[in-house]
């Protein structure tokens, strides 16, 4: 059901030519220092970066561009000029007790990103080692539900907005941008049209590779003197730039589009960028304290962050329900937001001063995903819980009944007629620290399935029946 609003809103784009708002508050943490880091790699070297663009926010960028980027040396050039630019802003950030947010253009672009750190850190230059385990710290980052350290701007924009084309062209960035903001007096689909033809990923066009990009680069491997390589070297920076700065403008356009006043603020990503400090300082301490960042995680390891990001998706839905207007509507239409009228209290006198209180609430929603034992709390307001004890559907109501828990002073005083709002309860996440301390005790004696031992035997006391199958038989 929540997918059929997403469907309304592309439907009512599709009709307005141009894009449809669908959350009114903020869905990203905009951090005023963060960066855009804009690559471009050749086509078949999917490891290499032939074009680098860096800037912050509303700064203009700084262009880095080897001719071949398959000539080692220089590949490692580009780098080293890197390096000092993320070491200073990691160092910035760490001093001001913050954390780094890097933005891309697209999703394609930040898995080069990762792909380029998994890389860069196993390589024998000290410099670049140290490039790719910062660079690793986004990249680990990146797949954590509700992280902000590294950005896509189309898919920042996608939490905003929904377009009248299919989800996976919404990847490209400019057509987004003319998404939101079409040119006037043109039609959408001739202005999309025109902006597909602008690269904004982490390849440059075909054509442009075969016509003029791989010519140039031909004739730099040909050149006989310093002066011709130099001049060719200079074209090839001139074609590469052409590329990369309509990329670099785009996110920062995708910025200022998501920096508007028109986005309330959202107190979910206060706590979101809390989390985001606290494991940007965990991880640089890890780096100053000499541990090695490995390949292949172990199977603890693995085990550990799996459960981290299950925390994680589950605590920033919580975070959401409670403080965004858009996620608590699709809860509600999902059935994961119980939202009805309440009817009535029932206390019980259970002993002296033993008192336990039911309410009662009645729902117009359609598709509730409740069943009886589920706990379900409060989203505004006093902190109050209900245990469903009765669900039954009578006409266009389905009527609940759930016994406090938390809360029951405040369910005491309360009256009949007001519209409560319940889901799960308020994300916790100290917790995600003690269910891994919990699980790294546990790890720490393997069961037999996961170890080379078997277990000792240990045979039945009963005696073994003379005709088996006749025992079985007579099981059923």
């Amino acid at each position: 059901m929540a997918d059929l609003l997403h469907v309304a809103a592309r439907l009512r784009a599709l009709e307005g030519s141009q894009a449809v708002p669908i959350v009114s508050q903020r869905q990203v943490v905009i951090q005023s220092q963060a960066k855009i880091l804009t690559l471009i790699s050749m086509a078949g070297e999917d490891t290499s970066v032939h074009a680098a663009a860096f800037g912050g926010v509303g700064e203009a960028a700084r262009v880095f561009v080897v001719a071949d980027p398959r000539r080692r040396d220089d590949q490692n050039d580009l780098l080293r000029q890197l390096l000092p630019l993320f070491e200073e802003y990691y160092r910035a950030c760490r001093a001001a007790g913050t954390f780094p947010q890097i933005w891309v253009s697209s999703a394609g672009a930040l898995g080069h990103l990762d792909t380029l750190a998994d890389r860069l850190r196993f390589t024998d230059e000290p410099e670049i080692r140290r490039l790719g385990e910062l660079w690793t710290y986004a990249g680990e980052r990146s797949p954590v539900a509700g992280q902000q350290a590294l950005i896509s701007a189309s898919g920042a924009l996608r939490l905003h907005y929904a377009t009248g084309q299919q989800e996976a062209e919404d990847e490209h960035l400019l057509t987004l941008l003319t998404w939101i903001e079409p040119p006037r007096g043109r039609d959408i689909f001739a202005a999309v049209a025109a902006a597909e033809e602008t690269p904004m990923g982490v390849k440059t066009d075909p054509f442009f590779d075969s016509s003029s990009l791989q010519p140039a680069i031909t004739d730099f491997h040909n050149a006989e003197t310093d002066a011709e390589r130099e001049h060719h070297q200079t074209r090839i920076q001139h074609m590469l730039e052409g590329v990369i700065r309509p990329i670099y403008t785009a996110t920062q356009r995708a910025i200022s589009i998501l920096s508007l006043p028109r986005w309330r603020d959202n107190p979910a990503l206060d706590a979101l960028a809390q989390q985001e400090s606290e494991e940007f300082e965990r991880f640089m301490q890890a780096r100053d304290d000499g541990f090695f960042l490995p390949y292949h995680d172990s199977p603890k390891a693995g085990a550990m962050k799996i459960a981290a990001r299950e925390r994680a998706v589950t605590n920033v839905e919580a975070g959401m329900l409670r403080h965004d207007t858009a996620a608590r509507e699709r809860g509600v239409v999902k059935g994961s937001v119980l939202r009805g009228q309440l009817v009535g209290v029932q206390e019980h006198h259970l002993g002296p001063r033993l008192y336990e209180y039911d309410l009662v609430i009645t729902s117009h929603q359609d598709s509730l995903h409740l069943r009886r034992g589920d706990e379900l709390w409060l989203l505004d307001g006093a902190n109050l819980s209900i245990e469903i004890t009765e669900i039954e559907r009578q006409g266009p109501f389905t009527w609940v009944t759930g016994r406090v828990g938390a809360g029951k002073r405040t369910a005491k005083r309360m009256a009949a007629g007001p519209i409560l709002e319940f889901g799960p309860g308020a994300p916790d996440w100290p917790g995600v620290g003690r269910a891994l301390a919990r699980m790294s005790t546990r790890l720490m004696n393997p069961p037999w399935t996961h170890g080379e031992a078997l277990p000792p035997a240990n045979p039945s006391p009963l005696a073994k029946p003379a005709n088996l199958r006749t025992a079985i038989e007579d099981l059923t």
